[in-house]
């Protein structure tokens, strides 16, 4: 059996194409690797979503205990992007495609990898993976798998990720027949479908196409809400268009709503209401039930390939209003669960010189400062 029979590729190839029916093949195709265009990002719910997910994934800082390489990860990978755009990248790409990658480059930097110039590909006897990176569709590097970032969320290999979009094929599709919709609702003004009649003639083919576009073109686009003028030889009506309809795909979010599940996000964070929990409670879910398993993702594959224990920092997602994070302080600082520098720190006060120790005596220091908490004194 020859090298080339032995080894299969999961390929993220594009076309040459129109990318709008490069999204449409891609999102319709029964092949979960193929490459997904960035024109889906023209869909308002499926921009959103993959915004919120990536912002938050590349504005927590991801750290380890060794500084250089925090320094690589958060804010000089290379000569040409920042931290927050890298991670920011990385996330979007996983998100849309299933995959991302970054090349582990030499004096700590990393090399982030567009997808359609990346192929993986893996030894079905060995297991071993190849990544062959093409910048160009011509020159080929092999980049051993120990130098590759390979990042991915939902996967069935553990090899190659399926973008959440990939369960999405049908919602989208109802999503952009409405969009349609109510498109050419707009476009045709107040004429909606029209029919001419055409008295006393016999008509080909080619002849109804004729009139038909000189008539669309007199009396829609630019031209929609102007006078209609025919001679005594056609008669024009109008066939009734039912306005519930255009009611019903107007208000419908029953996609939004899937999008948003597709995702794990909470769908007040695409604009619906939730009506069964607050923002507080939304947002310890998010952070819970969908943001860590994206953490994870990244983690997991940093730890692996740097050897190194890898957590985000996410104090930035659950900070709150001022006076929410000073009671939540004073309650830490209080009920001895945090130290007093410990408390004073999320305040962003300074530390002091008796500040390490934890409160032994919460009703002395109260009675002590008239029933306040001495953690501002």
């Amino acid at each position: 059996m020859s090298l080339f029979n032995n080894w299969f590729s999961k390929n993220t190839t594009t076309t040459n194409h129109d990318p709008f029916l490069d999204a449409l093949v891609s999102i319709s195709s029964d092949d979960p690797y193929a490459y997904v265009s960035p024109s889906n990002l023209r869909n308002s719910d499926v921009f959103t979503a993959i915004n919120i997910i990536a912002s938050d994934i590349a504005s927590n800082p991801v750290l380890c205990d060794t500084d250089v390489i925090n320094k690589e990860i958060n804010n000089s990978p290379n000569d040409t992007m920042d931290g927050f755009h890298f991670k920011y990248a990385l996330a979007a790409n996983m998100l849309l495609n299933g995959n991302s990658f970054a090349e582990i480059l030499p004096n700590h930097n990393l090399r982030f990898i567009p997808n359609n110039q990346m192929t993986v590909s893996q030894d079905t006897i060995t297991g071993r993976l190849k990544y062959t990176y093409s910048p160009n569709g011509k020159i080929k590097q092999v980049i051993p798998p120990n130098k590759v970032l390979h990042f991915k969320y939902f996967t069935l290999d553990g090899v190659s990720g399926l973008s959440p979009l990939y369960a999405l094929k049908d919602e989208l599709g109802v999503q952009n027949a409405g969009n349609k919709l109510l498109l050419n609702f707009f476009n045709n003004g107040i004429h909606g479908t029209t029919v001419v009649k055409v008295n006393q003639a016999d008509l080909n083919p080619e002849s109804i196409k004729n009139i038909r576009k000189k008539f669309d073109d007199a009396n829609s686009g630019p031209n929609s809400m102007k006078t209609v003028v025919v001679d005594d030889s056609m008669d024009v009506s109008n066939l009734s268009l039912n306005t519930d309809v255009l009611k019903l795909v107007n208000s419908n979010d029953w996609t939004t709503r899937q999008i948003a599940k597709a995702f794990g996000l909470p769908v007040e964070r695409l604009g619906l209401e939730n009506e069964h929990s607050n923002q507080q409670q939304s947002n310890l879910q998010y952070l819970q039930s969908t943001l860590q398993h994206y953490f994870d993702c990244f983690t997991s594959e940093l730890s692996k390939k740097f050897g190194k224990d890898f957590t985000f920092n996410t104090d930035k997602l659950l900070s709150l209003d001022p006076a929410t994070i000073q009671q939540q302080a004073i309650d830490g600082y209080n009920n001895g669960l945090l130290t007093r520098n410990e408390a004073r720190s999320k305040l962003g006060l300074p530390p002091t010189s008796d500040g390490d120790s934890f409160n032994d005596n919460t009703q002395k220091g109260m009675n002590e400062n008239n029933g306040r908490s001495p953690i501002n004194d």
